[in-house]
C-alpha cells in the first residue's frame, strides 16, 4: 500500500467517519472509546477494500483540489438564489423560531433553575457554598474598607481641593488632573482591598471563577460611580464639569449606580448560572430578562428626570421626546429579543455617542472658560478646537466599537482581496482620513480667525510697532487661511482616494499635464497670482493702508489670490488684478511729513513769526491728543518765496500715517489764532480777522 502524508491520512479518517458503515470494520466509532481504540478502528478501515479505494482517490490531484477548494453548490430554491421576498420570509422564519424557543425556554426556566440548584448543591456542598458567600462578602467589605481608609487618609488632599484657585485655564487643568489621579487611586484602593486577599489564596476553579466574576462586577460599578462623581460632583458644585443643578447631579449619579449595578450583576449572575450547568437557551432567556429590566429602568429614568431639566416653554415637545425615547428603548429591547444583537447594540452606541460628546464638550468648556458657554454666545478658538477634537475622538471610538460589534477584523480584511472587502476597507480608511482632516482644518481656521478677530484695542491705543504687526497679520493671514484650506482639501481628497484603492499616481500625472495646459491658457491668471505673492512677500502694502498705482489711489480693503480691492476717498471701489499693479506709492507706511505754506504781508516781522510758530509748537506738544500723533514737532522753514501778494512762509511737521490731516487742521486753527493775537496779518486780508491759505505737498 502506498504511503501518504499525515494531512491526507487525517482527511481520510474524516471521510471514513462520514461514510456509511458496512460490517464490523466500517462501523462508526464509539464516542466513549479511547484514542487507541479509535486508531485501531481507523487501521481496520484502511485495510479493507473501501479504505484502499479512499486512499487511491486521495492520490488523484484533481480530487484533492475539488475537496479542498470547490464548495458544494447551493440547493435549488435556497435563500441565496431566491427572491427578496423569499429572503425576507426566511429571515422572519428565523425570528419566529427564535421567539418560540425563548417562549418555550421561559416555560422551562423554573425546572432548569431547579436542576441548576441541584447541580450547585452537588458541586458546592453546603459548607463550600457558605464559604463562597462568606468570602465574597468579606472581599467586598475589604474593598469598601480599603476605599474608606484611603478616603480618610486623603482628608488633607480633599480639603486641598476646596482651597484651590480656579481663575485660569492652567489652574483648572491642574485641578482636573489631580481629580483624575484621586479617582484612579480610589478605584485602585477598592480593587486592592477586594481582590488582594483573593489573589493570595488558592481556590477551586468553580469557586474562584464565581468570586472573581462578582468582584469584577462590583469594580465595574465602583468605576461607573467614580466617573459619575468626577463629572457631576454632586457634593462640590465648584468642581462640577457639566451644566446641571445639584438636584440633577445627585439624580444622575444615583441612576448611574442603579443601571450599572443591574447590568453588571445581572450579567455575572447569568454567567454564573451558565457555569453551574444552565443550558445556552435558558441562559439566553435570563439575558433577555436582564435586558428587559434595563429597558424598564431606562423608561422610568426618562420619565423621572427632574423638573428643573425640563423645558417649561416647550412642555408638549418635552412630552413627545420622552415618549419617543421610551418607544426607542422598548424597540431596542425587541431587537435583542429577536436575535438582532449587533443592530440593537449599534443603535445604543449611536445614541450614546452624542451624549458622551456633549458631556466631554461641556467639561472642556468648563476647564477652558471657567463657565459653561451660553447658547449662541461667542466661543473662543481654543474651546472650538477642543470641542471638535472631542467630537473626533468620540466618533473614532464609536467606529472602533461598532467594528467590534459587527466583528469587522481590519487585519483579516487587509489580507482579503475581494471587491467588497476592498470597498469596505477603503471606505473605513477614507472616513478616518476625512475626520482627521476636518479636525486639522478646523484647528487651523479657528486659530487664524482668532488672530484676525479684534483684540479689544482700537488702532489709536496701539503704538506704531503693534499697529504694523496688526496690519501685517490682517494682510497675510487671510491668504494663509485660503492656502491652508486648499492644501488640506487636496491632501485629504488624494489620501481618501488612495485609501479606497484608486491609483493616484496616474491622477497626479494627469493633473500635472492638465495644469500645464491650463497654465498656458491662463497666463494672465498665473501672472496675477505670482505677482500677488511677490507683492505680499515684499510687504508692499497692507490692509488699511493708502496706496496709489497706475493712477488709481485708495485704501486697501481686502484682496484675494489674484486681485486687491482699493476704496477711493469718494467711495468708489476699485478691483485691481495684481498683474496690473505697477510702481506702488504707499502713503501710510512708517511716517508722513506734512508741509504747510502761508502767505503773509510784506510788513511782517519774520523773526517774530518764527517765535509765534515756536509757541504754537509747544502748545501742540502740551496737548496729549496732538503729541501722540506727532513724531516731530511743528517748526518754521522761514521765507520760501516772494510773491506779488506777500511773503510765502513754510511750516513742516511729521506725523503718524493717516494722522496728518487731523494734525494739519489743528495747526492751521492755532496758527490763525496766534497770528491774530500777535498782529501778524495774512496777505490780502480784507478785514482784521485774517484767513490762512495753505497747500499740501
Amino acid at each position: 500500500m502506498r504511503s501518504f502524508p499525515m494531512p491526507m491520512l487525517c482527511l481520510a479518517a474524516v471521510l471514513a467517519a462520514a461514510l456509511p458503515a458496512s460490517g464490523a470494520a466500517a462501523s462508526p466509532a464509539d464516542p466513549s472509546a479511547g484514542p487507541a481504540a479509535r486508531a485501531a478502528q481507523l487501521r481496520d478501515l484502511l485495510g479493507t477494500e473501501q479504505g484502499a479505494a479512499i486512499l487511491d482517490l486521495l492520490g488523484d490531484p484533481q480530487v484533492r483540489q475539488a475537496l479542498l477548494h470547490d464548495a458544494a453548490p447551493p440547493a435549488p430554491g435556497s435563500a441565496q438564489n431566491g427572491s427578496a421576498g423569499q429572503m425576507m420570509d426566511a429571515m422572519l422564519g428565523d425570528v419566529r423560531a427564535r421567539l418560540r424557543g425563548i417562549a418555550s425556554g421561559l416555560v422551562q426556566l423554573p425546572g432548569d433553575l431547579a436542576d441548576v440548584w441541584a447541580n450547585a448543591h452537588s458541586a458546592l456542598p453546603g459548607a463550600e457554598a457558605l464559604r463562597l458567600i462568606g468570602s465574597l462578602v468579606l472581599f467586598l467589605a475589604g474593598g469598601i474598607a480599603a476605599q474608606r481608609l484611603f478616603y480618610h487618609l486623603a482628608r488633607p488632599w480633599r480639603a486641598h481641593f476646596d482651597t484651590l484657585t480656579l481663575a485660569t485655564p492652567r489652574q483648572r487643568i491642574a485641578v482636573v488632573a489631580e481629580r483624575v489621579l484621586f479617582a484612579v487611586l480610589m478605584i485602585g484602593a477598592f480593587a486592592a482591598g477586594s481582590m488582594g486577599a483573593f489573589l493570595m489564596l488558592s481556590w477551586p476553579p468553580l469557586t474562584g471563577s464565581i468570586i472573581l466574576g462578582y468582584l469584577l462586577a462590583f469594580i465595574a460599578i465602583r468605576l461607573a460611580m467614580t466617573a459619575s462623581r468626577f463629572f457631576l460632583a454632586p457634593g462640590a458644585e465648584r468642581l462640577r464639569l457639566v451644566p446641571a443643578s445639584t438636584e440633577t447631579a445627585w439624580f444622575w449619579h444615583r441612576w448611574t449606580a442603579r443601571l450599572t449595578g443591574v447590568a453588571a450583576l445581572g450579567w455575572q449572575t447569568v454567567m454564573t448560572l451558565r457555569a453551574l450547568g444552565l443550558s445556552a437557551a435558558e441562559s439566553d432567556v435570563l439575558r433577555q430578562l436582564v435586558l428587559l429590566l434595563l429597558a424598564a429602568l431606562g423608561i422610568v429614568l426618562v420619565w423621572a428626570i427632574p423638573a428643573s431639566d425640563r423645558s417649561s416653554a416647550h412642555q408638549a415637545r418635552g412630552l413627545m421626546l420622552r415618549l419617543l425615547a421610551s418607544i426607542a428603548l422598548l424597540l431596542d429591547w425587541l431587537l435583542f429579543l429577536m436575535g438582532e444583537t449587533a443592530l440593537a447594540e449599534t443603535l445604543l452606541i449611536l445614541a450614546a455617542a452624542p451624549a458622551v460628546a456633549f458631556v466631554l464638550s461641556r467639561a472642556a468648556a468648563m476647564v477652558l472658560l471657567g463657565r459653561w458657554p451660553e447658547q449662541g454666545g461667542d466661543r473662543s478658538a481654543h474651546l472650538a478646537i477642543a470641542e471638535r477634537a472631542v467630537q473626533t475622538v468620540v466618533v473614532l471610538l464609536a467606529a472602533m466599537v461598532l467594528m467590534h460589534v459587527w466583528q469587522i477584523d481590519m487585519t483579516m480584511m487587509s489580507n482579503m482581496d475581494t471587491p467588497m472587502t476592498r470597498i469596505a476597507r477603503g471606505v473605513l480608511e477614507a472616513l478616518v482620513i476625512l475626520v482627521v482632516a476636518d479636525l486639522l482644518w478646523q484647528a487651523v481656521r479657528l486659530t487664524i480667525d482668532t488672530r484676525l478677530a479684534n483684540d479689544g484695542l482700537s488702532a489709536d491705543e496701539l503704538d506704531d510697532d503693534a499697529r504694523r504687526r496688526r496690519t501685517r497679520l490682517h494682510t497675510l493671514l487671510p491668504v494663509l487661511r485660503n492656502f491652508a484650506m486648499f492644501v488640506v482639501l487636496v491632501m485629504a481628497t488624494l489620501s481618501a482616494l488612495a485609501a479606497m484603492g484608486l491609483q493616484i499616481g496616474p491622477l497626479l500625472a494627469g493633473a500635472g499635464v492638465v495644469g500645464i495646459a491650463v497654465g498656458f491658457g491662463a497666463q494672465t491668471l498665473v501672472r496675477d497670482i505670482l505677482s500677488g505673492v511677490f507683492f505680499l512677500l515684499d510687504d508692499a502694502f497692507r490692509v488699511g493702508e493708502q496706496i496709489e498705482s497706475g493712477g488709481i489711489r485708495g485704501m486697501v480693503e481686502s484682496f484675494s489670490l489674484r486681485s486687491v480691492k482699493l476704496r477711493h476717498f469718494n467711495g468708489q471701489l476699485h478691483t485691481v488684478p495684481f498683474g496690473d499693479l505697477k510702481a506702488i506709492t504707499n502713503y501710510s507706511r512708517d511716517w508722513v511729513v506734512e508741509n504747510v505754506q502761508l502767505v503773509v504781508s510784506y510788513d511782517t516781522d519774520l523773526d517774530r513769526l518764527d517765535s509765534v510758530v515756536e509757541e504754537v509748537s509747544e502748545d501742540l506738544r502740551a496737548d496729549p491728543a496732538m503729541a501722540s500723533e506727532m513724531i516731530e514737532p511743528l517748526r518754521s522753514l522761514g521765507a520760501q518765496a516772494m510773491l506779488d501778494t506777500g511773503i510765502q512762509v513754510g511750516l513742516t511737521f511729521k506725523t503718524r500715517p493717516g494722522r496728518q490731516f487731523m494734525v494739519r487742521r489743528a495747526v492751521l486753527a492755532r496758527i490763525n489764532v496766534a497770528f491774530a493775537i500777535h498782529g501778524i496779518r495774512f496777505a490780502n486780508a480784507p478785514a482784521p480777522q485774517q484767513a490762512a491759505s495753505a497747500s499740501t505737498v
